[in-house]
């Protein structure tokens, strides 16, 4: 392996470890680092595969499901993954790393302040415009989740179908996402052979991120996330301005 290809793995391999501790955070930590040093859009077709792999929790989680709530979402949601494809695939690359920014900062006033355009958006146009928000920025910058959880948080009846929804939702959007990487020419061999030297890195992740998940001091781990995404985000907007 390059230096650069051990720290491509390296930098999904923390991702999805984190993933596993909080139950998010892979494509939103490793899309925008990654996109510091490589192609915004080989970054998010990149991510999409260990996002994609991260929906065969649906198998654990189906029964549980308020499959409803899903179909409600999914028609919109896949017309939002073909829009996002596009958008990855056309749009200058300063462009995706300044919404990657906005992403960030969103989310980081949405966790922290009462600042949050995104959930009265949600709120006003339902299950289509969540379906459809939510597709376009998981196949655009890997980040579909903020849409659907502030629809689907109030439909579940406990965390367990909460959890359930969210998986299944992810799991079904990234179908069409990662067959539209191919179908476009966003997925070439050099990227899928980065993935399978980080698959084994990615799988010994989420098994260890399971066995310390109640060790880890999680509200000290997840300060430090946010301090890394913050100076992220930072760093994406001086790269797409300067």
């Amino acid at each position: 392996m390059t230096g650069l290809t051990l720290l491509t793995v390296f930098i999904l391999t923390f991702a999805f470890f984190a993933q596993s501790l909080f139950g998010f955070g892979g494509g939103l930590i490793s899309i925008p680092i990654l996109s510091l040093y490589m192609p915004v859009a080989d970054a998010v077709t990149l991510a999409s595969i260990f996002q994609f792999s991260m929906g065969f929790l649906i198998f654990r989680t189906h029964k549980e499901t308020a499959w409803v709530h899903i179909r409600a979402l999914l028609p919109m949601t896949v017309i939002g993954v073909a829009l996002g494809i596009l958008l990855l695939k056309y749009l200058d690359g300063d462009i995706i790393r300044l919404a990657l920014a906005g992403y960030i900062l969103l989310h980081l006033a949405r966790t922290h302040t009462r600042f949050d355009p995104l959930g009265r958006i949600i709120k006003a146009g339902g299950a289509h415009l969540a379906g459809f928000l939510g597709g376009t920025m998981n196949a655009m910058i890997g980040g579909g989740g903020p849409a659907f959880i502030l629809y689907l948080k109030d439909k579940a009846e406990n965390a367990a179908a909460f959890r359930a929804n969210i998986t299944a939702i992810l799991f079904l959007s990234n179908i069409p996402r990662l067959a539209g990487t191919f179908g476009t020419g966003l997925m070439d061999w050099d990227i899928f052979y980065t993935a399978l030297l980080a698959y084994p890195f990615f799988l010994g992740a989420l098994w260890l991120g399971q066995r310390l998940h109640s060790r880890i001091p999680q509200k000290r781990f997840f300060a430090a996330i946010e301090i890394l995404l913050a100076f992220t985000a930072a760093s994406l907007c001086l790269k797409a301005l300067f």
